[in-house]
């Protein structure tokens, strides 16, 4: 039996992104009826796997003006391919989607994400004239291609709200891929070269910053800390901004680059690490979302200190997995994290809810029925 040709299409997400290969791909290869075709950014040829092609479209700087013309690169693969599905995790490849629907009669999906237009409001990337451009664009396309989308997945709850005429559509939170760990109760009262860790995408809003100053407080009381920065900048000026904070602190090692980092380095780090930061600004765009990290954070048994959010603090109190600070607050950072080393986490060991497993329930049914379905 021949297997149904699926593409799943980003730009600025590496080929192997924790969502579109480790959640999407892999599960869909797992059922055998699928070859799956990932097309994203990378800067060297990934090598194809069982049911998976690997395609890249952009391995440049985000701002490259080879950008524009990225449509015509995804068509010229969709015309090799022959798809009878594409998911598009971005709006600036709709419209290009739309123009292979037209041919090629598959049926589309849009992953969102991110809400851009409310990114573009709150994360402080442009100003101006650009930003009501920008927003105004993001509306036209994302509005223009609704009536062309056959299904939506939403990868966090608040989109429901965020987006009420979508009706067609199904909530797949960013969950950890893999297996629990053999999580254990842990209590860090008696460890005092803790080691910290701030990883992904590193921006403003972020809270990266905060973190720092917040670590370089706790210094003078734990002088044996260190903080490790790992991660990929979006503005070459933040990270340019982040280079001069940390220099000539030895307690802080930065581990950045403008390019997305294989997953693996991440994994890597908190492996590595006692204590994950979580210093999140709490603006629109963020607080009502719940950022892997928090669920990569519980599955791997690495205890957290979140930014104070009622709806992290829920998810965490259960086990319990971590505890929210102001990382603001430097005044009372010592008295924080002593109430934090005190605490015995992960009492109650984590289950599947905080695994992709429980969503690809969902997910798979909804390939299959688009998949097959003319």
């Amino acid at each position: 039996m021949s297997q149904t040709q699926i593409v799943i299409a980003s730009v600025l997400k590496p080929l192997k992104d924790p969502r579109l290969y480790y959640r999407f791909a892999i599960s869909m290869r797992e059922t055998n009826k699928y070859l799956i075709n990932i097309i994203g950014f990378s800067i060297k040829k990934e090598t194809d796997e069982k049911n998976i092609r690997f395609h890249s479209i952009f391995s440049k700087n985000r701002n490259d003006f080879s950008r524009a013309v990225l449509g015509l690169r995804l068509i010229k693969i969709l015309i090799q391919v022959k798809p009878k599905l594409v998911i598009i995790t971005t709006f600036e490849l709709l419209p290009a989607a739309l123009l292979g629907k037209l041919f090629f009669r598959y049926n589309l999906v849009y992953d969102i994400r991110e809400n851009y237009v409310l990114n573009l409001e709150q994360n402080k990337t442009l100003r101006g004239l650009n930003k009501s451009l920008s927003k105004l664009l993001v509306r036209f396309i994302e509005c223009c291609s609704n009536p062309f989308i056959e299904h939506y997945f939403f990868a966090e709850k608040v989109y429901q709200k965020e987006f009420p005429r979508i009706k067609n559509y199904t909530v797949l939170q960013n969950k950890y891929f893999g297996q629990i760990q053999d999580v254990k109760p842990v209590k860090l009262n008696e460890k005092r070269k803790l080691r910290f860790l701030i990883s992904g995408t590193l921006t403003e809003v972020y809270g990266i910053i905060e973190g720092i100053k917040w670590f370089q407080t706790i210094l003078r009381h734990f002088p044996q800390a260190s903080l490790t920065i790992l991660g990929h900048i979006t503005m070459i000026d933040y990270g340019e901004k982040l280079r001069r904070i940390c220099l000539d602190q030895k307690s802080i090692h930065l581990q950045i680059s403008e390019n997305p980092l294989p997953y693996s380095d991440i994994l890597k780090g908190y492996q590595e690490t006692d204590i994950v930061l979580l210093p999140y600004h709490q603006i629109p765009s963020i607080s009502p979302k719940i950022p892997s990290k928090l669920y990569e954070s519980i599955a791997l048994g690495k205890p957290c200190l979140f930014q104070k959010n009622t709806l992290w603090h829920s998810i965490c109190s259960e086990y319990p997995a971590g505890i929210g600070i102001d990382f603001t607050d430097t005044n009372h950072a010592q008295e924080k994290l002593e109430g934090f080393l005190d605490t015995e986490f992960f009492v109650k060991k984590p289950g599947e809810e905080i695994l992709w497993k429980s969503d690809e329930t969902l997910f798979l049914p909804i390939i299959e029925q688009l998949a097959y379905r003319d």
